[in-house]
């Protein structure tokens, strides 16, 4: 024990001594007071702190809802396009087995190669619009992990300041 430690016990000792029980369980019951004070009021800018956090969390949300909105919107013809080109690629398939002579399926064969030309251009673009989604789905989990993990911290602070109103 330090020169300034043996001190201070000793001078605590003398305190205790000359304020007799009733003054020391007083100061004793004004510095708790004042330690519950100190706490509430750093678990309130706490919470105050986390409803912030949350709220920029949940306007980024919205944000990053919209943008994938927009999105889907502009997939949705993008995927009409991809199916119809399928389904005449299909019809076509079914066309050429129905046919016997080269020169007929040689012309379904040309009607064939732009259908695929056109379901391949739908695919590139459904593509690079559904990476997007993918990006902004994956920025909305990672969002979701944080708020999800303020909440946590939102509930003990809660339960620490409930000790304080008992």
């Amino acid at each position: 024990m330090s020169p300034e430690d043996a001190l201070e016990t000793k001078r605590l000792e003398a305190r205790t001594a000359m304020e007799g029980p009733e003054w020391t369980a007083k100061r004793e019951h004004e510095t708790r007071e004042r330690q519950t004070t100190t706490e509430k009021t750093k678990l309130k800018q706490l919470l105050a702190s986390l409803d912030k956090q949350k709220e920029t969390l949940e306007l980024e949300w919205i944000r990053l809802d919209d943008q994938r909105k927009i999105i889907r919107e502009q997939l949705a013809p993008i995927l009409e396009r991809e199916k119809q080109a399928e389904e005449a690629e299909a019809k076509l398939e079914l066309d050429e087995a129905k046919t016997a002579p080269p020169k007929d399926k040689r012309e379904i064969e040309r009607k064939r190669q732009t259908i695929q030309e056109t379901r391949q251009a739908a695919e590139k673009d459904k593509w690079a619009l559904q990476e997007q989604v993918w990006q902004i789905e994956s920025v909305i989990e990672a969002n979701t992990v944080k708020y999800r993990a303020l909440l946590d911290q939102e509930d003990e602070a809660k339960k620490q300041l409930a000790v304080f109103h008992v």
